[in-house]
């Protein structure tokens, strides 16, 4: 499979973004290093309403319509979910996803991810709806994927991309991959100092936050 066949977009940003906490901040580096990703099963994910999705009554009375539901749980069951996002200076996004501005957000080259990763995996950008999509095709692989496509539009703030691939740790094959690491202007000072060192060590460049009134800010690269 090549590269431009893994995303189901015409549209492509040069730089997705993803925002973490430092709860386990060796754990987080480890990961930048190394060059993986952890893409988590769809039911561990913040929405309860994940993988929703709508049948008519229709295929409700037809009598394969147990198997197909079934079918369907089980492919959503065998994706993992890797989340990104199209902007890195939301402020909603650094508050939820990055520990109330203590975190990071780590800027990646979409090419690179595209390159990088295993021909089973899957770019979508989220479907933002204002209803649970419909089942509309038996081909249940399919299906699953479109179901975890989709979100409902009270989500649509956080522009939204998924990498899809098997739950568990995924590579991208070369830290270099990762453009920069951005830091929360609310970031321990020794969280900080250990990130800038690992990170120099690979060739990976840092911004600091800063905050002026509502604006939002970033150093150089350091």
């Amino acid at each position: 499979m090549k590269a431009k066949e893994k995303i189901k977009s015409y549209f492509q940003p040069p730089t997705l973004y993803r925002y973490r906490p430092l709860k386990n901040l060796e754990r987080e580096m480890k990961a930048i290093c190394e060059a993986t990703l952890f893409c988590a099963p769809y039911n561990t994910m913040n929405d309860p309403m994940e993988g929703f999705y709508t049948t008519s009554q229709r295929q409700r009375l037809n009598s394969t319509h147990a198997k197909i539901r079934s079918l369907i749980a089980d492919g959503k069951s065998n994706l993992g979910i890797c989340s990104f996002s199209e902007i890195h200076n939301n402020e909603i996004m650094w508050a939820h996803y990055a520990d109330e501005f203590r975190g990071i957000c780590i800027a990646y080259r979409f090419e690179g991810l595209l390159s990088g990763t295993n021909e089973q995996t899957e770019f979508v950008r989220i479907n933002y709806r204002d209803k649970a999509p419909w089942l509309q095709s038996n081909n249940t692989e399919v299906a699953a994927r479109v179901f975890l496509s989709c979100k409902s539009y009270r989500w649509n703030y956080e522009r939204e991309w998924r990498m899809l691939s098997a739950p568990g740790l995924s590579s991208y094959k070369n830290a270099k991959c990762v453009r920069c690491v951005y830091l929360g202007s609310r970031i321990d000072e020794g969280h900080k100092a250990t990130i800038k060192n690992l990170l120099r060590q690979v060739g990976i460049k840092t911004h600091s936050m800063s905050l002026d009134g509502y604006s939002m800010e970033f150093s150089q690269y350091e």
